[in-house]
């Protein structure tokens, strides 16, 4: 995708895929608790904005937690609020004209009712970081910051938008990515002549959130702010790196724990390993841990069966916190063929991370690292789960 305003030279964004369809699919499967509009109808609310100062002060010291090895249970990373804007008082540049990643050319001239739309929720949090949190006036299920709990939902089953729902809202702009679908529906949209921008699909590394940023940040005519957002959120993750590497050597021994991420929902077949491509690795990894999928060879999903968990045979499971619940907590996860018989499910050890957080890379990727180690190291502090 490319980007112009007036004056300002075109910049390419950021290449790369997210999420395949198929794993698109089996998330949406596990958002769907709202419908669209579900008990929702206002606007923003006050923000409840979280600090990563205080999650790194937070963050125990590896002499003041128990050996890694012998923890055992369950525990539940916090929740991470609202993001703080970079600016309290953001002057868009518009006009912007680009070209989306459906090589459409878009004009965007007005960014006062903007409706972002990802299955990560990474845009929300992105343009709220950039200052323009009062300008969202609907939401993806995913979308859970604090803020924007009473804004119109505007998806159903997770990742399909309602046409319908998104041109009631009266929007000026609309944002999403391939995670969001389906296509004759964004298509009713532009036939609308409401502006649509979709972006390319992001990887999970560490200079795609910085891109992710900038990119979201040139489409509403913020690039300076996004470059302020992008620098403080790549300082962060990387501080939060290097306090996770620290306080996990410590913990482990220098033998770090290896992880799998468990994909879940109900007592059906929806039951996954996921592997690096849907960002399991800048997790795992970013929290001192091996991922032991990325290690096998999964690079994108596989079945979690009996097999498939015995070969991997991880010291410990990370799952989304709904899905964990879905299963019926950690009993009834252990009733599934092949999990008690893991070193994890031996131990009934689960490191369960918010939905809307656990592979959400964007303005808060190290707060949202430190919350997760925070309860993977000493999880005796982290025995209850949080809510938004």
């Amino acid at each position: 995708m490319s980007v112009s305003t007036a004056g300002r030279r075109a910049r390419p964004a950021f290449p790369a895929a997210l999420l395949s369809s198929v794993l698109s699919a089996v998330l949406a499967f596990g958002l769907s608790a709202c419908g669209v509009g579900a008990g929702n109808s206002g606007g923003v609310g006050d923000a409840r904005e979280t600090s990563f100062d205080t999650a790194l002060d937070a963050l125990p010291k590896a002499d003041a937690v128990p050996p890694a090895a012998d923890a055992r249970d369950v525990s539940f990373a916090g929740y991470v609020g609202d993001v703080t804007p970079v600016t309290t008082d953001a002057a868009p540049a518009l006009p912007v004209n680009l070209t989306d990643a459906d090589g459409e050319d878009v004009t965007v001239t007005d960014v006062s009712r903007i409706v972002p739309l990802d299955i990560s929720g990474t845009i929300s949090r992105t343009l709220a970081g950039l200052g323009l949190r009062d300008n969202i006036v609907g939401r993806s299920v995913s979308s859970m910051e604090p803020s924007l709990a009473d804004l119109p939902v505007v998806t159903h089953g997770g990742h399909s938008i309602s046409a319908e729902a998104v041109l009631n809202l009266d929007p000026t702009l609309i944002i999403l990515n391939d995670s969001i679908g389906p296509e004759d529906a964004v298509q009713q949209i532009r036939d609308a002549g409401v502006p649509v921008v979709k972006l390319e699909d992001p990887e999970y590394t560490e200079e795609s959130v910085r891109e992710s940023i900038t990119t979201v940040a040139d489409v509403v005519g913020l690039s300076g702010e996004g470059r302020t957002l992008a620098d403080r959120a790549a300082d962060e993750a990387d501080r939060a790196r290097s306090a996770i590497g620290d306080l996990a050597s410590g913990a482990t021994g220098g033998t770090p724990l290896r992880a799998a991420f468990l994909y879940a929902r109900g007592d059906g077949g929806v039951f996954y390993i996921l592997g690096p491509d849907s960002g399991t690795s800048e997790l795992i990894e970013g929290l001192g841990a091996v991922d032991v999928a990325k290690e096998n060879g999964i690079t994108d999903m596989a079945p979690a069966n009996a097999e498939a968990l015995a070969k991997l045979d991880p010291d410990i499971f990370v799952m989304m916190s709904a899905g964990l619940e879905s299963t019926g907590n950690i009993d009834g996860l252990l009733a599934r063929p092949g999990i008690a018989q893991t070193k994890a499910g031996q131990h009934r050890r689960i490191l369960a991370i918010p939905d809307s957080q656990a592979l959400s890379f964007g303005p808060q990727t190290g707060e949202m690292l430190l919350s997760a180690a925070s309860a993977l190291y000493d999880p005796d502090a982290h025995r209850e789960a949080t809510s938004s």
